[in-house]
């Protein structure tokens, strides 16, 4: 993924177009490295989504990207320092639709990658919350670590009405 700044025209006549942040989704097809003796750049080869038909977001703000959507060919390169990770996970409601995760990046601590868990996004954003979870049928805990107790924040819930 690439966020990039691009302007913006309503239609060909439009006098006032505008420049806005865009984000580009592809598949990393090939890395070059472009060496210039004194220092090298690594550079990625992408295919590209098609962001006219190949970008929505679904009624959970979740985004969703067909990856067979081909964007622009001529335009495949990009430094390696404009790309965001993301991950593709098959959307199990629409075949060729794929959901967009995204994650925060590994912080480095002298070589040991560390995972700031705190500030990791979480997966299920947006998500409609279930009150039929049975607690009696909760099937994958951990017993190999302790686990950190979570208070639930009930000042932000809306209250629903019960039929």
């Amino acid at each position: 993924m690439v966020e990039a700044e691009s302007l913006h025209m309503s239609t060909a006549k439009d006098k006032n177009p505008i420049y806005a942040n865009m984000l580009y989704y592809g598949v990393i097809e090939d890395i070059w490295e472009l060496n210039y003796t004194q220092f090298k750049i690594p550079i990625f080869r992408c295919k590209w989504v098609d962001n006219k038909g190949g970008v929505k977001v679904d009624e959970n703000g979740f985004t969703l990207v067909d990856l067979n959507k081909e964007g622009d060919p001529n335009d495949q390169f990009i430094f390696a320092s404009q790309a965001k990770q993301v991950f593709y996970v098959n959307d199990p409601n629409g075949g060729r639709w794929s959901v967009v995760l995204t994650t925060k990046p590994k912080l480095y601590d002298r070589g040991d990658v560390c995972d700031n868990i705190e500030e990791t996004p979480s997966f299920s954003r947006g998500l409609p919350e279930s009150d039929d979870i049975d607690n009696e049928d909760v099937a994958y805990v951990r017993e190999d670590c302790e686990g950190i107790y979570v208070e639930e924040d009930t000042t932000s819930r809306k209250k629903r009405k019960r039929t």
